[in-house]
Protein backbone atom coordinates (compact mmCIF):
# COMPACT_ATOMS: atom_id res chain seq x y z
CA UNK A 1 0.00 0.00 0.00
CA UNK A 2 1.49 3.83 -0.91
CA UNK A 3 1.90 5.72 1.59
CA UNK A 4 0.77 9.13 1.20
CA UNK A 5 1.79 10.28 4.46
CA UNK A 6 5.40 9.90 4.17
CA UNK A 7 5.14 9.52 -0.13
CA UNK A 8 8.92 8.94 -0.75
CA UNK A 9 8.66 5.74 1.23
CA UNK A 10 7.81 2.39 -0.61
CA UNK A 11 4.81 2.15 1.82
CA UNK A 12 3.54 -1.46 3.85
CA UNK A 13 3.02 -5.02 2.60
CA UNK A 14 0.68 -6.94 3.43
CA UNK A 15 -1.83 -10.00 1.48
CA UNK A 16 -5.06 -10.69 0.81
CA UNK A 17 -7.29 -12.99 -0.82
CA UNK A 18 -10.80 -12.40 -3.23
CA UNK A 19 -12.82 -14.76 -5.57
CA UNK A 20 -12.69 -14.51 -9.25
CA UNK A 21 -13.99 -16.83 -12.22
CA UNK A 22 -13.57 -18.29 -15.46
CA UNK A 23 -14.43 -16.29 -18.24
CA UNK A 24 -12.21 -17.26 -21.23
CA UNK A 25 -8.70 -19.73 -21.79
CA UNK A 26 -6.57 -18.52 -18.78
CA UNK A 27 -8.93 -15.26 -18.10
CA UNK A 28 -10.44 -14.79 -14.69
CA UNK A 29 -12.89 -11.45 -13.78
CA UNK A 30 -12.87 -10.03 -10.51
CA UNK A 31 -12.73 -6.97 -8.84
CA UNK A 32 -10.56 -4.05 -9.12
CA UNK A 33 -9.51 -3.65 -5.04
CA UNK A 34 -8.56 -7.60 -5.01
CA UNK A 35 -5.78 -6.99 -7.36
CA UNK A 36 -4.68 -2.96 -6.85
CA UNK A 37 -1.56 -2.11 -5.76
CA UNK A 38 -0.73 -5.89 -6.09
CA UNK A 39 2.91 -6.75 -6.42
CA UNK A 40 2.27 -10.63 -6.60
CA UNK A 41 -1.12 -11.90 -8.09
CA UNK A 42 -1.65 -15.77 -7.17
CA UNK A 43 -4.65 -17.87 -8.52
CA UNK A 44 -5.49 -21.00 -6.96
CA UNK A 45 -8.24 -23.81 -7.88
CA UNK A 46 -10.82 -24.50 -6.33
CA UNK A 47 -10.17 -27.33 -3.61
CA UNK A 48 -6.23 -27.39 -5.08
CA UNK A 49 -2.92 -26.07 -3.07
CA UNK A 50 -1.69 -24.88 -6.38
CA UNK A 51 -0.57 -21.04 -6.52
CA UNK A 52 -0.90 -20.38 -10.66
CA UNK A 53 1.16 -17.07 -10.96
CA UNK A 54 -0.97 -14.26 -12.67
CA UNK A 55 -1.09 -10.88 -13.85
CA UNK A 56 -3.88 -7.87 -14.20
CA UNK A 57 -4.54 -7.59 -17.90
CA UNK A 58 -7.20 -5.06 -17.84
CA UNK A 59 -8.16 -2.89 -14.28
CA UNK A 60 -10.99 -0.61 -14.40
CA UNK A 61 -10.73 1.32 -10.79
CA UNK A 62 -13.51 3.67 -11.62
CA UNK A 63 -16.54 1.04 -11.37
CA UNK A 64 -14.04 -1.90 -9.57
CA UNK A 65 -13.86 -4.55 -12.24
CA UNK A 66 -10.45 -6.12 -13.35
CA UNK A 67 -9.40 -9.31 -15.51
CA UNK A 68 -6.79 -11.03 -14.77
CA UNK A 69 -4.55 -13.34 -17.02
CA UNK A 70 -2.81 -16.91 -15.45
CA UNK A 71 0.14 -17.60 -16.62
CA UNK A 72 -0.31 -21.21 -17.16
CA UNK A 73 -3.75 -21.82 -18.68
CA UNK A 74 -3.61 -25.61 -18.83
CA UNK A 75 -3.58 -25.39 -14.78
CA UNK A 76 -7.10 -24.82 -15.80
CA UNK A 77 -8.12 -27.00 -18.47
CA UNK A 78 -10.60 -28.41 -16.86
CA UNK A 79 -12.56 -25.17 -15.33
CA UNK A 80 -15.40 -24.36 -17.24
CA UNK A 81 -15.95 -21.03 -18.48
CA UNK A 82 -19.18 -19.13 -16.81
CA UNK A 83 -21.59 -17.66 -19.12
CA UNK A 84 -22.95 -14.33 -18.66
CA UNK A 85 -26.78 -13.42 -19.04
CA UNK A 86 -28.05 -10.82 -21.30
CA UNK A 87 -29.99 -8.49 -18.50
CA UNK A 88 -30.78 -7.29 -15.25
CA UNK A 89 -32.35 -9.34 -12.95
CA UNK A 90 -35.86 -8.61 -11.62
CA UNK A 91 -36.45 -7.67 -8.10
CA UNK A 92 -37.49 -10.37 -6.25
CA UNK A 93 -35.71 -12.97 -8.49
CA UNK A 94 -33.20 -15.52 -6.39
CA UNK A 95 -29.79 -15.31 -6.88
CA UNK A 96 -26.48 -16.80 -5.90
CA UNK A 97 -23.48 -15.75 -4.33
CA UNK A 98 -20.47 -17.69 -4.86
CA UNK A 99 -17.23 -17.19 -3.24
CA UNK A 100 -14.75 -17.54 -0.52
CA UNK A 101 -15.20 -14.97 2.16
CA UNK A 102 -14.23 -15.32 5.67
CA UNK A 103 -14.81 -18.20 8.34
CA UNK A 104 -13.55 -20.86 6.46
CA UNK A 105 -11.37 -22.16 2.91
CA UNK A 106 -13.97 -23.98 1.35
CA UNK A 107 -16.12 -22.22 -1.00
CA UNK A 108 -19.20 -21.05 -0.26
CA UNK A 109 -22.80 -20.21 -1.26
CA UNK A 110 -25.52 -17.79 -0.31
CA UNK A 111 -28.82 -17.42 -1.81
CA UNK A 112 -30.34 -14.15 -1.49
CA UNK A 113 -33.34 -12.16 -3.16
CA UNK A 114 -32.86 -9.37 -5.27
CA UNK A 115 -34.49 -6.19 -3.15
CA UNK A 116 -33.10 -2.78 -5.13
CA UNK A 117 -31.73 -2.17 -8.04
CA UNK A 118 -30.44 1.67 -8.27
CA UNK A 119 -27.21 4.25 -8.58
CA UNK A 120 -24.93 3.91 -5.30
CA UNK A 121 -21.37 5.22 -4.42
CA UNK A 122 -18.91 2.14 -5.03
CA UNK A 123 -16.70 1.63 -2.29
CA UNK A 124 -13.45 1.58 -4.43
CA UNK A 125 -13.64 4.43 -6.12
CA UNK A 126 -15.73 6.19 -2.92
CA UNK A 127 -16.72 9.23 -4.77
CA UNK A 128 -18.09 7.48 -7.91
CA UNK A 129 -21.93 5.94 -8.20
CA UNK A 130 -23.04 3.28 -11.19
CA UNK A 131 -25.84 0.85 -11.33
CA UNK A 132 -26.17 -1.64 -7.97
CA UNK A 133 -28.30 -4.53 -7.32
CA UNK A 134 -28.50 -4.90 -3.68
CA UNK A 135 -29.60 -8.50 -2.62
CA UNK A 136 -30.25 -9.90 0.86
CA UNK A 137 -27.29 -12.33 1.48
CA UNK A 138 -24.36 -11.33 2.97
CA UNK A 139 -20.99 -9.99 0.79
CA UNK A 140 -17.96 -10.36 3.50
CA UNK A 141 -14.05 -9.74 2.59
CA UNK A 142 -13.22 -12.49 0.69
CA UNK A 143 -16.83 -12.85 -1.66
CA UNK A 144 -15.12 -9.99 -3.27
CA UNK A 145 -15.10 -10.78 -7.02
CA UNK A 146 -17.00 -13.64 -7.21
CA UNK A 147 -19.39 -14.73 -9.28
CA UNK A 148 -23.67 -14.19 -8.78
CA UNK A 149 -25.78 -16.84 -10.30
CA UNK A 150 -29.20 -16.76 -11.61
CA UNK A 151 -30.01 -20.19 -12.34
CA UNK A 152 -26.67 -21.13 -14.88
CA UNK A 153 -25.96 -17.83 -15.84
CA UNK A 154 -23.68 -15.09 -14.20
CA UNK A 155 -26.30 -11.72 -13.15
CA UNK A 156 -23.51 -10.05 -11.64
CA UNK A 157 -20.02 -9.67 -9.71
CA UNK A 158 -20.33 -9.41 -5.72
CA UNK A 159 -18.49 -6.75 -4.85
CA UNK A 160 -19.20 -4.82 -1.46
CA UNK A 161 -21.86 -5.19 1.66
CA UNK A 162 -23.20 -2.85 4.06
CA UNK A 163 -21.90 -2.45 7.03
CA UNK A 164 -25.37 -0.78 8.70
CA UNK A 165 -27.47 -3.95 7.56
CA UNK A 166 -28.15 -7.59 8.33
CA UNK A 167 -27.34 -10.08 5.52
CA UNK A 168 -27.46 -6.89 2.75
CA UNK A 169 -24.89 -7.00 0.27
CA UNK A 170 -24.29 -5.50 -3.73
CA UNK A 171 -23.47 -7.12 -6.60
CA UNK A 172 -22.00 -4.99 -9.79
CA UNK A 173 -24.66 -5.91 -12.89
CA UNK A 174 -24.67 -6.99 -15.98
CA UNK A 175 -24.74 -3.28 -17.89
CA UNK A 176 -21.84 -2.21 -15.82
CA UNK A 177 -19.71 -5.66 -16.72
CA UNK A 178 -20.52 -5.53 -20.63
CA UNK A 179 -19.43 -1.85 -20.77
CA UNK A 180 -16.08 -2.89 -18.99
CA UNK A 181 -15.68 -5.79 -21.58
CA UNK A 182 -16.52 -3.64 -24.72
CA UNK A 183 -14.41 -1.03 -23.25
CA UNK A 184 -11.51 -3.18 -23.39
CA UNK A 185 -12.14 -4.80 -26.79
CA UNK A 186 -9.64 -2.75 -28.30
CA UNK A 187 -6.76 -3.15 -25.54
CA UNK A 188 -7.38 -0.04 -23.21
CA UNK A 189 -9.73 0.91 -20.79
CA UNK A 190 -10.76 4.03 -21.72
CA UNK A 191 -12.83 5.21 -18.48
CA UNK A 192 -16.01 6.68 -18.12
CA UNK A 193 -18.12 9.39 -19.47
CA UNK A 194 -20.33 11.99 -17.96
CA UNK A 195 -22.83 14.58 -19.38
CA UNK A 196 -21.03 17.39 -16.87
CA UNK A 197 -24.80 18.91 -16.39
CA UNK A 198 -26.62 18.67 -13.58
CA UNK A 199 -31.00 18.40 -13.44
CA UNK A 200 -33.55 19.71 -11.48
CA UNK A 201 -36.70 18.37 -11.03
CA UNK A 202 -39.60 19.91 -12.32
CA UNK A 203 -42.22 18.14 -9.88
CA UNK A 204 -43.36 21.88 -8.53
CA UNK A 205 -46.74 23.42 -10.06
CA UNK A 206 -45.27 27.02 -9.69
CA UNK A 207 -42.25 26.00 -11.57
CA UNK A 208 -43.54 24.13 -14.02
CA UNK A 209 -46.51 26.69 -15.02
CA UNK A 210 -43.12 29.30 -14.98
CA UNK A 211 -41.34 26.51 -17.80
CA UNK A 212 -44.83 26.61 -19.68
CA UNK A 213 -45.39 23.18 -19.08
CA UNK A 214 -47.88 20.93 -18.59
CA UNK A 215 -49.52 19.02 -15.73
CA UNK A 216 -48.07 15.99 -17.19
CA UNK A 217 -45.35 14.88 -15.23
CA UNK A 218 -42.46 15.20 -17.82
CA UNK A 219 -39.26 17.48 -17.82
CA UNK A 220 -36.76 18.12 -16.00
CA UNK A 221 -34.27 22.19 -16.01
CA UNK A 222 -30.75 22.26 -16.02
CA UNK A 223 -29.48 23.20 -13.50
CA UNK A 224 -25.69 23.74 -13.69
CA UNK A 225 -22.89 22.79 -16.57
CA UNK A 226 -19.35 21.89 -15.94
CA UNK A 227 -17.06 23.70 -18.51
CA UNK A 228 -15.37 21.43 -20.61
CA UNK A 229 -18.08 18.74 -20.34
CA UNK A 230 -19.63 16.69 -22.11
CA UNK A 231 -22.42 19.52 -22.42
CA UNK A 232 -20.65 22.46 -22.21
CA UNK A 233 -21.79 24.48 -25.32
CA UNK A 234 -24.79 21.89 -25.93
CA UNK A 235 -26.91 22.99 -22.98
CA UNK A 236 -27.34 25.91 -21.52
CA UNK A 237 -28.84 26.32 -17.46
CA UNK A 238 -32.39 26.56 -17.75
CA UNK A 239 -32.94 24.41 -20.27
CA UNK A 240 -36.06 21.87 -19.74
CA UNK A 241 -35.03 18.58 -21.02
CA UNK A 242 -37.78 16.46 -22.09
CA UNK A 243 -35.94 13.31 -23.82
CA UNK A 244 -32.56 12.01 -24.11
CA UNK A 245 -31.96 9.78 -26.99
CA UNK A 246 -35.98 9.17 -27.37
CA UNK A 247 -36.47 8.31 -24.24
CA UNK A 248 -39.00 10.71 -22.11
CA UNK A 249 -37.49 11.82 -19.36
CA UNK A 250 -40.11 12.68 -16.05
CA UNK A 251 -40.39 15.49 -13.72
CA UNK A 252 -38.11 14.06 -11.08
CA UNK A 253 -35.29 13.19 -13.76
CA UNK A 254 -35.79 9.41 -14.26
CA UNK A 255 -36.30 7.39 -17.60
CA UNK A 256 -36.82 3.83 -18.48
CA UNK A 257 -34.66 1.59 -20.03
CA UNK A 258 -34.70 -2.32 -20.28
CA UNK A 259 -38.02 -2.97 -18.03
CA UNK A 260 -36.59 -0.57 -15.61
CA UNK A 261 -36.69 3.27 -14.37
CA UNK A 262 -33.21 4.45 -13.60
CA UNK A 263 -31.78 8.12 -13.75
CA UNK A 264 -31.31 9.60 -17.65
CA UNK A 265 -27.60 9.66 -16.45
CA UNK A 266 -27.81 5.71 -16.74
CA UNK A 267 -27.54 6.31 -20.63
CA UNK A 268 -24.16 8.42 -20.53
CA UNK A 269 -23.00 5.55 -17.75
CA UNK A 270 -23.75 2.96 -21.04
CA UNK A 271 -21.78 5.03 -23.41
CA UNK A 272 -18.14 5.19 -24.62
CA UNK A 273 -16.19 8.54 -25.60
CA UNK A 274 -17.15 10.29 -28.48
CA UNK A 275 -20.51 8.55 -28.19
CA UNK A 276 -23.83 10.93 -29.54
CA UNK A 277 -26.62 12.07 -26.92
CA UNK A 278 -29.18 13.52 -28.24
CA UNK A 279 -31.89 15.85 -26.11
CA UNK A 280 -35.43 17.02 -26.96
CA UNK A 281 -35.35 20.11 -24.76
CA UNK A 282 -37.48 23.64 -24.61
CA UNK A 283 -35.01 27.13 -24.34
CA UNK A 284 -37.33 29.75 -23.68
CA UNK A 285 -40.54 27.67 -24.21
CA UNK A 286 -39.12 26.55 -27.65
CA UNK A 287 -38.91 23.11 -28.66
CA UNK A 288 -35.59 22.00 -30.05
CA UNK A 289 -33.26 19.56 -30.74
CA UNK A 290 -29.64 19.54 -29.39
CA UNK A 291 -26.17 16.82 -29.61
CA UNK A 292 -23.77 16.13 -27.39
CA UNK A 293 -20.45 14.11 -27.81
CA UNK A 294 -19.85 12.55 -24.72
CA UNK A 295 -16.42 12.55 -22.72
CA UNK A 296 -14.52 12.23 -19.44
CA UNK A 297 -15.35 14.76 -16.87
CA UNK A 298 -13.42 17.25 -16.46
CA UNK A 299 -11.14 17.84 -13.28
CA UNK A 300 -11.77 14.21 -11.94
CA UNK A 301 -8.30 14.26 -10.81
CA UNK A 302 -8.93 15.90 -7.80
CA UNK A 303 -11.30 14.06 -6.45
CA UNK A 304 -9.98 10.45 -7.27
CA UNK A 305 -8.38 7.45 -5.81
CA UNK A 306 -5.46 6.54 -7.53
CA UNK A 307 -4.16 2.68 -7.18
CA UNK A 308 -1.44 0.98 -8.78
CA UNK A 309 0.92 3.92 -9.49
CA UNK A 310 3.86 5.13 -6.41
CA UNK A 311 2.73 8.86 -4.79
CA UNK A 312 4.28 11.94 -6.28
CA UNK A 313 5.80 14.53 -4.84
CA UNK A 314 8.42 17.61 -4.71
CA UNK A 315 10.39 17.92 -1.37
CA UNK A 316 12.35 21.73 -1.56
CA UNK A 317 13.82 23.32 2.05
CA UNK A 318 11.85 20.63 4.21
CA UNK A 319 8.31 21.68 2.29
CA UNK A 320 6.49 18.19 0.56
CA UNK A 321 4.41 19.07 -1.92
CA UNK A 322 1.85 16.93 -3.07
CA UNK A 323 -1.14 17.02 -5.77
CA UNK A 324 -4.53 17.30 -3.88
CA UNK A 325 -6.15 13.80 -4.44
CA UNK A 326 -8.22 11.59 -2.66
CA UNK A 327 -5.56 8.97 -1.29
CA UNK A 328 -3.40 12.93 0.01
CA UNK A 329 -6.81 13.95 1.70
CA UNK A 330 -7.14 10.58 3.51
CA UNK A 331 -3.09 9.88 4.47
CA UNK A 332 -3.24 13.54 6.03
CA UNK A 333 -6.90 13.82 7.12
CA UNK A 334 -7.52 17.09 5.28
CA UNK A 335 -10.49 18.92 5.80
CA UNK A 336 -11.67 19.46 2.13
CA UNK A 337 -14.11 22.65 3.19
CA UNK A 338 -11.03 24.95 3.01
CA UNK A 339 -10.62 24.55 -0.75
CA UNK A 340 -14.35 24.41 -2.17
CA UNK A 341 -14.26 27.27 -4.41
CA UNK A 342 -10.59 26.22 -5.43
CA UNK A 343 -11.92 22.35 -6.16
CA UNK A 344 -15.22 23.74 -7.51
CA UNK A 345 -13.76 26.32 -9.79
CA UNK A 346 -11.21 23.21 -11.13
CA UNK A 347 -13.77 20.51 -11.53
CA UNK A 348 -16.70 22.81 -13.09
CA UNK A 349 -15.47 26.20 -14.00
CA UNK A 350 -13.00 25.46 -16.19
CA UNK A 351 -9.96 25.59 -13.90
CA UNK A 352 -8.78 21.77 -14.83
CA UNK A 353 -8.41 23.36 -18.79
CA UNK A 354 -5.72 25.30 -17.42
CA UNK A 355 -4.25 23.34 -14.36
CA UNK A 356 -3.51 19.78 -13.90
CA UNK A 357 -3.01 19.85 -10.58
CA UNK A 358 -4.18 21.62 -7.60
CA UNK A 359 -0.94 21.66 -5.21
CA UNK A 360 -0.69 21.22 -1.43
CA UNK A 361 2.04 21.78 1.11
CA UNK A 362 1.54 18.53 3.14
CA UNK A 363 3.98 18.75 5.63
CA UNK A 364 7.28 20.88 6.64
CA UNK A 365 10.00 17.98 7.82
CA UNK A 366 12.03 21.00 10.43
CA UNK A 367 15.30 22.44 9.61
CA UNK A 368 17.03 25.37 10.05
CA UNK A 369 16.29 26.46 5.96
CA UNK A 370 12.59 26.70 6.98
CA UNK A 371 12.72 27.74 11.06
CA UNK A 372 10.29 30.19 12.04
CA UNK A 373 7.71 30.43 9.74
CA UNK A 374 5.20 33.14 10.68
CA UNK A 375 2.20 30.61 10.78
CA UNK A 376 0.98 27.18 10.08
CA UNK A 377 1.49 27.16 6.52
CA UNK A 378 1.00 22.91 6.36
CA UNK A 379 -1.98 21.92 4.43
CA UNK A 380 -1.61 25.04 2.61
CA UNK A 381 -2.60 25.52 -1.21
CA UNK A 382 0.25 27.06 -3.45
CA UNK A 383 -0.96 29.61 -6.11
CA UNK A 384 2.66 31.28 -7.00
CA UNK A 385 6.36 30.60 -7.22
CA UNK A 386 8.42 33.52 -7.99
CA UNK A 387 5.17 34.88 -9.35
CA UNK A 388 4.46 32.33 -11.53
CA UNK A 389 0.72 30.42 -11.17
CA UNK A 390 1.64 27.34 -10.65
CA UNK A 391 -0.82 24.74 -12.95
CA UNK A 392 0.91 21.41 -12.08
CA UNK A 393 3.36 19.43 -9.68
CA UNK A 394 5.88 18.92 -12.59
CA UNK A 395 5.83 22.59 -13.51
CA UNK A 396 6.86 23.03 -9.51
CA UNK A 397 9.48 20.80 -9.64
CA UNK A 398 11.25 22.92 -13.28
CA UNK A 399 10.59 26.12 -10.94
CA UNK A 400 12.33 25.25 -7.74
CA UNK A 401 14.90 22.99 -9.34
CA UNK A 402 15.51 24.42 -13.00
CA UNK A 403 17.75 22.40 -15.30
CA UNK A 404 20.30 25.29 -15.53
CA UNK A 405 20.94 25.23 -11.94
CA UNK A 406 20.19 28.94 -11.86
CA UNK A 407 17.65 30.01 -9.05
CA UNK A 408 16.78 33.56 -7.71
CA UNK A 409 18.35 35.18 -4.85
CA UNK A 410 14.96 34.05 -2.99
CA UNK A 411 12.20 31.24 -3.48
CA UNK A 412 8.86 32.97 -3.23
CA UNK A 413 6.19 30.55 -2.50
CA UNK A 414 2.61 32.03 -2.67
CA UNK A 415 -0.28 30.56 -0.73
CA UNK A 416 -4.34 30.35 -0.92
CA UNK A 417 -6.00 32.90 1.43
CA UNK A 418 -2.66 34.23 2.88
CA UNK A 419 -0.84 37.59 2.34
CA UNK A 420 2.14 36.44 3.89
CA UNK A 421 4.74 34.09 1.32
CA UNK A 422 6.91 31.90 2.23
CA UNK A 423 10.75 32.70 1.43
CA UNK A 424 13.50 30.47 1.42
CA UNK A 425 16.84 31.50 1.18
CA UNK A 426 18.23 29.57 -2.09
CA UNK A 427 22.19 30.44 -0.67
CA UNK A 428 21.34 27.65 1.73
CA UNK A 429 18.69 25.39 0.19
CA UNK A 430 20.97 23.19 -1.30
CA UNK A 431 22.69 22.27 1.66
CA UNK A 432 19.41 21.90 3.50
CA UNK A 433 18.13 19.51 0.66
CA UNK A 434 21.06 17.50 1.44
CA UNK A 435 20.44 17.40 5.31
CA UNK A 436 16.76 16.64 4.85
CA UNK A 437 17.50 14.27 2.40
CA UNK A 438 19.89 12.19 4.78
CA UNK A 439 17.94 12.51 7.80
CA UNK A 440 14.77 11.25 6.42
CA UNK A 441 15.97 8.94 3.85
CA UNK A 442 14.57 10.70 0.84
CA UNK A 443 15.89 9.07 -2.09
CA UNK A 444 15.29 11.65 -4.58
CA UNK A 445 14.19 15.57 -4.72
CA UNK A 446 10.59 14.44 -6.64
CA UNK A 447 8.86 11.48 -7.99
CA UNK A 448 6.48 12.96 -10.42
CA UNK A 449 5.24 9.63 -11.85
Amino acid sequence: MPDYSRPWQSGAFGRGNGTGFMVGKGLFMTNAHVVANADRIYISPYADSRKIPARVKYVAHDCDLALVEVDDAEAFADVPCLAFSDSLPKLEDTVRAVGYPIGGSRLSVTRGIVSRIESVPYSHPRNIAHLTVQIDAAINPGNSGGPVLMGDKVVGVAFQGLLQANSTGYMIPMPVIKRFLKDVEDGVYDQYVELGAAFFPLENPAMRQYYKLTEEPVGVVVSDIAQGGSCDGVLQVGDVVMEVNGCPVDSSAMIELDGERVQLEELAERAFRGDKMQFSILRDGKPMQVTATLKAAPGRSVNTFYYDVQPRYVQFGGLIFQPLDLNVVAARSIDVKNYLVEINNFMTRGGSLKKKDLVLITEVLPDEVNARFAGNVTNSMVSKVNGVEITSLEQLAELLYPKDGKRPDYTVIEVVGSDRPIVIDNSTVDAANQRISAGYAIPAPARLK
